[in-house]
């Protein structure tokens, strides 16, 4: 950001104290013979700073001035030379040329017209610049807040539209009316501003619809570059090259080219500018319409993952840990081990082997070794509040897992479950009849033998999610697996007291 912000000062300072002239386009008028010499040696005395044309009469030269196409022109007449300028074009133009003929022909007194002359309270041109950039810096901030505080696309595309008026009729009543630094038609100042501020503040709603807070923030600083190199205050030959000819690129140049011919020069040299607006305002108006849902959300903090008012909260996915959890093994009966935090693996063994089941909706994935007397573990991490409210009706009347009821041996210990063999699956609990309650610890690593090292964990597969958005937890159903369809607080346990809520096979799940 320092860096950036040495490079707009730079810039800014650069537009004012390396002004000279380069390639100023002026005319000698005069016999061909005499208006030749002139122009030639008017060229010699400093190389690349003026760029002089010959043209026969006085009448030729004043059009020329009149189409901006010429600064200023020195006329060879029969009393001597006169120097002919168009101050509206640009006051600091004029000024450098008036200097640098009296250098170049010291005591010859050459009198000066003013064919098109500017506004009379502005004869210096600053009052244009001082009412001109403020009203560009604070279109392009509008566009920023706009950007920020509505999301819809049409609102904002509206939005854009009612900036604009309501910014050309400001700043034509301020430079008109308050400063009366430009001349000409009301209607016609207040729809060039308008067409400025659209095609200032269109490009930045759009980039910051695309590209979020670093589009916008790239948006205003080639705003600010862009006024810095719009040479309101003097020309585009007069700053540094390239800098001049790209600031007639962005829209602060153009705008404040068209503005001093519609003004002063009715209308010419005006459609340049027109074509460079009408770009920049048709590509901000379309960045604006198709990437309202690109990056949006971006702009503002604290909305990302906000369930809706009739959406039930995201939960995390069964068998998965949270970012940052650790996982960690705790020993079965026989050596097998159950990673806590593990992700959905699946094996189909046949017969009884250690099963660990996840949800995608299509089945189980991967196979293991089977584990004597091990029974299918469902991985049922992660129940929301709706999956507690019927939780203790399973807990009390719930299926036991295959291989036998909880052991007579003892009390399960809490937080605990019961499998076949007596061993206690930690991170589960027990309800009062026996059965697996509905939070379950993560599945078992599938292929783990007795007494051997733990087998790898199956790549995780992804959680099927309801309509609701809410992952649907996976849970024992005969020789295979079910998913449970989502629920809300009140409702009775899905596939409960009837026909189950998904059918099922050896190895597999469906949904409906």
């Amino acid at each position: 950001m320092a860096v950036l912000m040495g490079i707009l000062v730079w810039l800014y300072g650069t537009s004012v104290t390396s002004l000279r002239p380069r390639d100023l386009p002026i005319l000698t008028v005069g016999p061909a013979p005499a208006a030749t010499a002139l122009a030639d040696q008017i060229s010699r005395v400093e190389p690349g700073a003026l760029t002089v044309h010959t043209v026969p009469t006085v009448a030729a030269a004043d059009q020329a001035l009149r189409d901006r196409d010429a600064y200023a022109a020195i006329v060879i007449g029969n009393d001597g030379l006169t120097l002919r300028v168009a101050s509206a074009a640009s006051p600091a133009v004029t000024e450098a040329i008036t200097r640098g003929i009296r250098v170049f022909m010291p005591g010859l007194e050459i009198p000066v017209v003013d064919v098109v002359a500017n506004a009379p309270r502005d004869l210096a041109g600053g009052g244009l610049a001082a009412g001109y950039l403020p009203l560009v810096l604070v279109i392009a901030a509008a566009g920023v807040l706009l950007t920020r505080l509505v999301r819809s696309r049409a609102v904002r595309l509206a939005g854009i539209a009612v900036l604009a008026v309501l910014c050309g009729f400001a700043g034509t009543v301020a430079l008109q009316g308050a400063l009366d630094v430009l001349p000409g038609s009301f209607l016609t100042t207040m729809a060039v501003l308008t067409l400025l501020a659209l095609a200032v503040a269109g490009p930045i709603v759009g980039v910051g619809a695309v590209a979020g807070t670093p589009g916008l923030v790239g948006a205003v600083l080639v705003t600010v570059a862009g006024a810095a190199l719009s040479a309101v205050q003097s020309a585009p030959e007069m700053l540094p090259r390239p800098w001049g000819d790209i600031g007639q690129f962005g829209p602060p140049g153009a705008g404040a080219t068209l503005l001093r011919s519609t003004s002063y020069f009715e209308g010419a040299a005006g459609g340049r500018p027109v074509v460079v607006l009408a770009v920049w305002l048709v590509v901000g108006l379309w960045l604006a319409f198709v990437g309202e849902r690109g990056a949006a959300s971006s702009l503002y903090p604290g909305t990302r993952g906000t369930p809706r008012s009739d959406q039930e909260p995201h939960r995390q996915p069964a068998g998965i840990a949270p970012a940052g959890a650790t996982a960690t093994g705790a020993p079965l009966a026989g050596g097998a081990t159950i990673p806590a935090g593990a992700g959905a693996g699946a094996g189909a063994g046949a017969g009884a082997g250690v099963t660990a089941t996840a949800g995608s909706g299509s089945g189980a994935a991967g196979s293991g070794v089977p584990s004597p007397g091990a029974a299918a573990v469902p991985a049922r991490a992660g129940a929301t509040a709706a999956d507690e409210v019927w939780a203790p009706q399973e807990a009390a009347g719930g299926p036991v897992p295959p291989g036998g009821p909880v052991p007579p041996g003892g009390p399960v210990p809490t937080g605990g479950s019961a499998l076949p063999g007596g061993s206690v699956l930690p991170g589960a609990s027990v309800g009062p009849g026996g059965g697996a309650a509905v939070d379950q610890a993560p599945a078992a690593r599938a292929g783990s033998a007795p007494g051997g090292p733990p087998a790898a964990v199956a790549t995780p597969l992804p959680t099927w999610r309801s309509p609701l958005e809410r992952t649907v937890p996976i849970e024992p159903s005969g020789g295979g697996v079910r998913l449970v369809p989502p629920t809300r607080p009140g409702d009775p346990p899905p596939g409960r007291g009837g026909a189950p809520a998904g059918g099922a096979t050896a190895g597999g799940s469906e949904s409906r």
